[in-house]
């Protein structure tokens, strides 16, 4: 080997590989400080790209889960609702069964139309003001189901669609099947008993109220059979007292609560099957999430033990090129030397 002033080859080799162990080293630091081996696309141009994909996707899965606990959060306050509504028409059934004892006075029974009363208006208002983020739930306005995402793409697949008769009006009117608050086809029937003139021609249940109805409208005078007519409707307080004004009205009535516990009970029912649903779903969400993480994780997350020790081996590279470098620097004094003699 030649000795040169103008170029010192063994100097910049020297160089060369400590320039190598401080880059590898500070390469190392990174790793070890965010703990992720791939920080930039260059450090893994294929890997980073394949991660980006993945996070986005994982974080698409975060907000599918969260979707799915608003719709399970929407249904558990259906079902709340709904218990309070069953635990009113108990109530209610009980007073008509007490009702229907002919032992009862006509105070008594003021009094326990009174309950009843107040108890169905209850029912319709909490129907009307029940709501989950402005979308009301119980009073009859939302025709439509609502369409839960829950999946990662566009596809019909990553929907489930809570069914419209979730959303079926929840007020007396509908559960004991009614002909309140609006208008009602009648028709006139002849009868021994003038308080069971009129039948609804849609079999629904008419309290002797929407009869006195007609009556005050003057459809008494029709002939038996020949005509229908239109009731403007009785409200829950007029029915309440027509239907508690005897043992016998009363007993009829209980067939009517029976149809709306019944009603409420099914609908019960088929949120707490939708909600298992959703519950399952969003499981699912979890499980898919967790494991596309694990993937990522693969691709992406640093072996801390792997970075420190090779940390550690370009340090001690580092310090041994560093030393090195301080004697190839001499090298051209040799020369110096040599012309010296």
């Amino acid at each position: 080997m030649s000795l040169s002033i103008n170029t010192n080859a063994t100097s910049l080799s020297v160089q060369r590989s400590f320039n190598n162990a401080n880059s590898n080293m500070t390469t190392a630091m990174e790793r070890m400080s965010t703990g992720y081996k791939i920080n930039s696309a260059s450090d893994n141009a294929a890997g980073y790209a394949v991660s980006k994909k993945m996070e986005s996707v994982i974080s698409t899965y975060s907000e599918a889960e969260t979707n799915g606990q608003m719709g399970s959060s929407l249904l558990q306050t259906q079902e709340g609702v709904l218990e309070i509504v069953n635990t009113y028409l108990q109530r209610i059934r009980d007073l008509t069964e007490q009702a229907a004892n002919g032992t009862y006075a006509t105070s008594s029974r003021i009094a326990i139309s009174t309950e009843v009363s107040q108890r169905m208006s209850e029912i319709n208002r909490l129907c009307q003001v029940t709501d989950f983020n402005g979308l009301k739930l119980l009073d009859g306005s939302q025709t439509d189901g609502v369409n839960l995402q829950l999946g990662v793409n566009s596809g019909a697949e990553n929907v489930i669609t809570l069914d419209k008769s979730l959303f079926q009006s929840a007020q007396i009117t509908a559960i004991m099947q009614l002909a309140t608050g609006g208008g009602q086809d009648m028709t006139y029937v002849a009868a021994a008993d003038a308080t069971h003139q009129y039948e609804g021609t849609t079999g629904n249940f008419f309290a002797s109220a929407m009869i006195a109805q007609l009556d005050k409208d003057g459809y008494t005078t029709l002939a038996a059979g020949t005509a229908t007519v239109t009731a403007a409707g009785a409200t829950i307080t007029a029915i309440c007292d027509s239907i508690f004004t005897s043992d016998n009205a009363s007993r009829d009535f209980l067939n009517t609560i029976d149809v709306a516990i019944d009603n409420v009970s099914a609908r019960t029912t088929e949120i707490g099957a939708f909600m298992n649903r959703v519950d399952s779903a969003i499981e699912g969400l979890g499980v898919q999430s967790d494991n596309l993480s694990e993937a990522n994780s693969l691709i992406k997350d640093a072996d801390i033990a792997k970075v420190s020790s090779q940390y550690i081996s370009y340090q001690i590279l580092q310090q041994a090129a560093a030393s090195m470098l301080t004697t190839a620097n001499q090298t051209p004094s040799i020369a110096l030397s040599l012309m010296g003699q």
